[in-house]
């Protein structure tokens, strides 16, 4: 008599671990699903800053004395605000796809585009890049002037160590990604699909009885 195929559930810890490791922002990025999420990249243009211990309106701000800047950069101290002027060319090559601004620094950034404050970046928050166009067209400018306002401190504050500890009025803060790249809205897609089947596959990490029935090593 023929034997019956063993039912997939009875690895689902084997299975939920890889998945997991296919959609991880930390590990085998080099080769995961994350890890496409980009493509194309290329250094932004001319990089810039200018550091003021106030809260400058974005017309004052713009008009300082910027100087030269790169990526792993530090500034600060503390509740300091540093000002970057960011100048990106698009290659031509990227025409037809999606660009984005990848930026990541400490400290809590806001994107200024033409004047106006279009979206906030922190690393805290997994917010590291800008969508610059969701599809580059022929005719459409391929060089741009953003300014990245970033706050000297984390997104609860800036506690030493900890969130709730008192803050170091003496830390430094710094840049350690600007460039554009291609981002690929199908894999985005397919990775928001398996995070939210991942979730849904494990409340408590592993499938209840009524979804196992009597599938053995199952509970």
């Amino acid at each position: 008599m023929a034997m019956a195929a063993a039912p997939a559930l009875k690895h689902w810890r084997t299975t939920l671990e890889r998945v997991e490791k296919f959609v991880s922002p930390l590990y085998f990025t080099d080769c995961n699903l994350r890890g496409r999420l980009f493509g194309d990249s290329c250094p932004v243009a001319a990089l810039s800053s200018f550091l003021t211990p106030e809260r400058l309106p974005y017309q004052e701000a713009v008009q300082q004395d910027f100087r030269p800047a790169q990526v792993g950069d530090s500034f600060g101290p503390t509740w300091w605000t540093c000002w970057f002027r960011v100048e990106l060319t698009i290659p031509e090559a990227w025409v037809g796809q999606e660009v984005h601004l990848r930026w990541e620094s400490d400290g809590e950034g806001l994107v200024w585009r033409d004047g106006e404050p279009v979206q906030g970046l922190t690393k805290e928050g997994e917010k590291t890049s800008y969508v610059l166009t969701d599809r580059l067209g022929e005719g459409d400018p391929r060089s741009m002037t953003l300014y990245v306002e970033v706050a000297c401190n984390g997104l609860l504050g800036a506690g030493k160590g900890t969130m709730i500890a008192a803050p170091d009025p003496e830390k430094m803060f710094q840049v350690s990604r600007a460039e554009l790249a291609v981002f690929h809205q199908d894999v985005h897609k397919l990775l928001v699909d398996l995070e939210l089947l991942l979730g849904m596959a494990k409340p408590g990490f592993g499938p209840s009885k009524k979804l196992c029935g009597n599938v053995p090593g199952a509970g």
